[in-house]
């Protein structure tokens, strides 16, 4: 090993710390940093391109390992050569990680011995060194070329080596948003031995294509034969969810958080449910747990607050929602949809204080100044219709509604929560009706532009789109079609400066809604190739 290689080691126990670093340090790591929270460890991880990364899977009041290594992944904060072990005492990890999707590079279970240390970071390194030109495509956002890497590998690939580059095509088929691909591959694989990865990875490309019968046949499945797969019972109650039976997808949330409870979004999916099916106090216990855990998170989100807030206002405490309201104003200081969504928890518990003319002032100025902003999240939107509606402002609340079902028409949690709001407003017939309507329209405007496309007229496709991302600004799928369309129109018919920087602003803003969205970083790879095919580097003009 290279005594300039740096590790970090991430480990809430000193004396744990020391030893893993003793151990490091003997194997000729160059040098050592440690972090013994996952705050710490995401700010070393942003700085410094680590070799090695030693994470404890019970991290405390926080994310465990794998949720930790997931985050990082999608984040991109791992550079392609970097190993990233898990260290536990927990021997039935391995059952975990053999079904994940997305595994850390190896697990080292305690009490461990340096020679097993050693071992175990020999083998992890010769393996990273196999997939090495799959992850520098992936790092650089190319999924195409990852995917056609993991081809040239399996080409020559062993047995052993084999399900590795599986797992690896799979997911990035998933990232790339080609869930029916994904699905087609993933049958493949299940013909060929029982893969519970494989498993896991099928149930998910068919909830993406909203096969649900058979999407929780898979969940339940995996369940039932790995139960410390905690992702099984997630997917389990997403599918149910959606496919209307609340109750049964709470009653699986609720076996999920007796084994891991602390997991953001697996509380909050627990709490919103609870709130629908009228169970309160869960609902109350959930979301706190949610907020707390969300505090340290990538993907902090204002609307949490006002979820909770909802429910303790529903159970009468004022004082409780206008400590939400605070600590909300607190954790997202200088964050204008984190201020309004405040605003708004603060006016509706003037509403229900009788103090109609405050609470008027502060949820009508809140919502108006998200209503005005292109990519306010569709859960803030959600939440603003939410506060009109206690004010008897059905007008503005449908307007609000319609602007976050055309940002996510598509995504399950939205849609219950308009079908809640309504079904509250004893008016579920006009939920249903503004869903379809907005899923009819996206599709219209798409259908138009695609079109366009395929009969030879690049540049009417492009007109087309940028219509429609001023009609939809804040929909990730629009917004990903229409750089792709302009893009697809430079290339073809020549340089455009104006189609590239509409391209550009495209892409940024997916990316801001969707961090994680496969496709908009591939995208984002092809806007710079176009870019340096014209002969324009990111620091000139735009003159080719």
């Amino acid at each position: 090993m290279s005594h300039t290689s740096r590790a970090l080691i991430i480990e809430p126990a000193s004396e744990v710390r020391a030893m893993l670093a003793r151990g490091l340090l003997e194997a000729g790591v160059g040098e050592v940093d440690y972090a013994a929270r996952t705050g710490d460890a995401y700010g070393k991880l942003k700085q410094t391109p680590y070799d090695i990364v030693l994470c404890e899977y019970d991290l405390g009041q926080s994310f465990d390992g794998l949720h930790f290594f997931e985050a990082c992944q999608t984040q991109q904060l791992l550079k392609p050569s970097c190993v990233f072990m898990i260290v536990t005492g927990e021997r039935r990890l391995a059952q975990v990680m053999s079904a994940a999707e997305l595994t850390p590079d190896a697990y080292l279970l305690k009490p461990f011995s340096g020679s097993d240390l050693l071992d175990r970071l020999a083998r992890a390194m010769a393996r990273k060194r196999q997939l090495r030109a799959i992850d520098d495509a992936s790092r650089a956002g190319d999924y195409l070329a990852a995917i056609a890497a993991c081809n040239t590998e399996l080409s020559s690939a062993t047995p052993a080596e084999r399900p590795d580059l599986l797992r690896h095509k799979g997911r990035l088929l998933g990232l790339l948003g080609e869930h029916a691909l994904a699905r087609d591959f993933y049958r493949e694989q299940l013909a060929d031995g029982d893969w519970p990865w494989a498993q896991m990875g099928l149930a998910r490309s068919l909830f993406e294509l909203k096969q649900y019968d058979e999407a929780r046949l898979l969940f339940e499945r995996v369940r039932a034969e790995h139960e410390l797969v905690m992702d099984a019972y997630d997917g389990l109650a997403r599918t149910l969810a959606a496919q209307g039976d609340g109750e049964a997808a709470q009653a699986v949330l609720e076996q999920a958080v007796t084994r891991s409870p602390l997991v953001a979004r697996r509380q909050r999916a627990r709490g919103r449910l609870a709130l629908r099916n009228g169970a309160l106090d869960v609902a109350q216990a959930a979301l706190s747990q949610a907020v707390q855990l969300n505090r340290g998170s990538f993907w902090r989100d204002p609307a949490l607050y006002g979820e909770l807030a909802r429910v303790q206002l529903a159970q009468g405490d004022i004082g409780g929602a206008r400590r939400t309201a605070a600590q909300l104003m607190h954790d997202f200081r200088g964050d204008e949809v984190g201020q309004a969504v405040a605003e708004m928890i603060e006016g509706a518990s003037f509403m229900l204080a009788g103090e109609k003319d405050k609470a008027r002032k502060l949820i009508t100025g809140a919502a108006t100044r998200l209503g005005a902003r292109d990519d306010a999240p569709a859960g803030a939107l959600l939440e603003a219709a939410q506060a009109c509606v206690m004010l008897g402002d059905g007008g503005d609340a449908e307007k609000l509604v319609r602007r976050a079902l055309s940002s996510r028409h598509d995504d399950v949690e939205i849609v219950a929560g308009v079908e809640a709001l309504y079904a509250g407003m004893g008016r579920p017939e006009a939920g249903a009706a503004l869903i379809q309507e907005a899923a009819r329209d996206i599709l219209e405007l798409n259908n138009d532009a695609v079109r366009a496309a395929q009969e030879g007229d690049l540049r009417g496709a492009a007109e087309r789109f940028i219509v429609a991302l001023d009609r939809l600004p804040g929909n990730v799928g629009v917004l990903l079609n229409a750089a792709n369309a302009l893009l697809s129109c430079v290339n073809r018919t020549g340089w455009d400066a104006n189609y590239m920087q509409i391209a550009q602003t495209a892409l940024q803003r997916a990316q801001r809604i969707e961090p994680g969205n496969g496709r908009a970083r591939q995208l984002q790879d092809v806007w710079l190739r176009t870019k340096r095919r014209f002969g324009i580097d990111a620091a000139q003009g735009d003159e080719p």
